[in-house]
């Protein structure tokens, strides 16, 4: 949750138009032979494609591939691939550097991913050489030389049936998947950063009206990013999918966007709250509507 609450904050940094793209490790922090699971996530203009370089995506022959990526569009958006895997050296281990290719209505272009280190802890403690002896067995007489000889045998079979047993079990153990902020958890950063940067405003403005739309055109299975607001809203408004509330509650926030966004008007600190809290009421209105029934004309056309 942190990672992509930080996430969020670089995005809002970012002019229209540029492509964000971040690669971590979750957990951050593991011991040699536990799957970590690889996200990078992709922020970019609505409509645009994101094509991953082919092969496994490790950064070489010390890692080993657990399951292979997956790739979801939570919104128009933003798209996020993960993959797992596991190390088998420990240290402070950098994550495989990858460009991805980035198409949109002007082209193609080629994007560095930010990437972050993953911490990968030794199986032994400091000072030890050696895998630790298992407790419990007692050491043969010494009048029965080959009879100790063969418990010891025994113990070591033992020893290596049980360590087999625990790597295979760490390596078909599945690492919980990181949860996916939602659109109030991303509203609530919004809100955090209005407060504590008063000449952030205009920017949150700006991230604030692209969740709103987004977050509808997702509940209506349409993407409306292309429109400006005033056509966009235009067609909310007479949608009967989108509950009454929310609509009314986007076309105030909306309205009151307009001279913030294109006549270069900074917000007051109470206007802001009050675009946040109409914000806010749209928002909790919306994930408690039903969701809607798919168009089959849609359907047919995807």
């Amino acid at each position: 949750m942190i990672a992509a609450v930080s996430f969020l904050a670089v995005l809002l940094a970012r002019a229209p138009g540029d492509v964000v793209a971040h690669l971590r490790g979750e957990p951050a922090e593991v011991e040699v032979g536990e799957p970590c699971r690889f996200v990078l996530e992709v922020e970019h203009a609505a409509g645009a494609t994101v094509k991953l370089p082919e092969g496994d995506l490790v950064p070489d022959d010390s890692w080993v591939l657990l399951e292979p990526r997956k790739i979801t569009h939570p919104t128009p958006t933003r798209t996020v691939a993960s993959w797992t895997c596991l190390s088998l050296e420990a240290g402070e281990r950098q994550l495989p550097a990858i460009r991805i290719d980035v198409g949109d209505a002007d082209g193609v272009r080629k994007v560095d991913v930010d990437q972050g280190l993953l911490r990968v802890r030794p199986a032994l403690a400091e000072g030890e050489d050696a895998p630790r002896p298992m407790r419990g067995f007692r050491a043969a007489p010494e009048s029965s030389a080959g009879r100790g000889r063969l418990g010891l045998v025994g113990a070591a079979a033992l020893v290596a049936l049980l360590a087999g047993i625990f790597f295979w079990r760490r390596a078909r153990r599945q690492s919980a998947p990181a949860p996916v902020p939602t659109a109030l958890d991303r509203l609530a950063e919004l809100q955090r950063i209005a407060a504590e940067d008063e000449e952030a405003s205009r920017r949150v403005v700006y991230a604030l009206s692209r969740l709103l739309r987004g977050s509808v055109d997702a509940f209506v299975r349409e993407d409306r990013a292309a429109l400006v607001d005033t056509d966009w809203m235009a067609r909310i408004e007479p949608d009967e999918r989108v509950p009454l509330g929310v609509r009314r509650g986007l076309a105030r926030v909306l309205r009151d966007s307009e001279r913030i966004k294109y006549a270069l008007h900074a917000p007051t600190r109470f206007a802001l709250t009050e675009m946040l809290a109409d914000a806010r009421s749209a928002l909790e209105a919306l994930a408690a509507a039903p969701v809607p029934a798919a168009d089959p004309l849609q359907e047919e056309a995807a």
